[in-house]
């Protein structure tokens, strides 16, 4: 309650009083006036006294209003310096929330895209293990591989040098036996001229009793030798070398054995 308040208040409950000794001096009219003036009179200075004690207090509150308003203007300038302090503060923590807000997502960003990176890292590191243990099997594979090679190459040189031991025992003895044959007038081609090598050519050209084959002496043939003659699977005769050259060997029929006349194309062998 202010000061207003209290003062109309006050005034209202004077005005009572007053009113209040206005109706008992009516309703006193029919007794002696002087008693009741000496009554009134009684009343009134109580009222007079009451009234003065009211001013009192009511100063003494004024008073005390008074200091609590300053002592409360006192407060609010304190308050509102502290709200200004407050106030500056929230504005440099809303600053500082602002920034770090930015520098978080930055962050953010920065975090997700280095998760991306590590979880493209961990399919490239496991494409690399795979590999890893494939090139670990294949070097085991390329090793045992190796390990084979060396083992045969050991072989090998062990039987290249055995053959060489015996290349070498053979030179010996082919040479003695040279100078043997060479002593005795022997040809080294003597006993070897009848034998017929493997052959298996075709007739390049007929002409009468003589006919051409692609094979001569690179073949091992030689003058002399008898080859047996087919065309498919029937036997057409026999044939001998009359003449031969390095790569070609012209051949005459053996009339005793001939069936048909050779053609061109007619398989001429020496397996039978």
């Amino acid at each position: 309650m202010n000061l207003l308040g209290k003062i109309l208040t006050l005034l209202i409950l004077v005005m009572s009083i007053f009113f209040l000794a206005i109706a008992l001096m009516t309703s006193a009219a029919h007794r002696n006036w002087k008693v009741a003036a000496s009554s009134l009179q009684g009343e009134y200075q109580a009222i007079q006294q009451q009234l003065a004690t009211t001013k009192t207090s009511t100063l003494e509150k004024e008073q005390f209003i008074q200091a609590e308003k300053v002592a409360r203007a006192q407060q609010l300038a304190q308050l509102e310096s502290q709200l200004a302090v407050y106030r500056n503060e929230i504005d440099s923590l809303s600053k500082q929330v602002s920034e770090e807000t930015i520098l978080s997502k930055e962050r953010l960003a920065r975090l997700e895209q280095a998760e991306a990176r590590a979880s493209q890292l961990d399919k490239e590191n496991k494409g690399l293990s795979d590999r890893n243990v494939q090139l670990s099997k294949e070097v085991a594979t390329s090793y045992e591989k190796l390990t084979d090679f060396i083992n045969q190459t050991f072989e090998l040189n062990t039987r290249i040098e055995e053959i060489e031991t015996l290349n070498k025992d053979l030179s010996s003895t082919v040479a003695k036996q040279n100078k043997v044959m060479k002593r005795l007038g022997i040809d080294e081609n003597e006993l070897v001229k009848d034998i017929v090598p493997m052959i298996n050519a075709v007739v390049v050209r007929a002409e009468g009793d003589l006919f051409a084959i692609a094979a001569g002496t690179d073949d091992g043939l030689r003058k002399g030798h008898v080859l047996d003659i087919y065309r498919g699977d029937k036997f057409v005769g026999r044939g001998v070398v009359k003449n031969v050259e390095h790569n070609l060997a012209v051949l005459g029929t053996l009339s005793a054995f001939m069936q048909a006349n050779v053609e061109e194309g007619d398989d001429v062998t020496s397996k039978f």
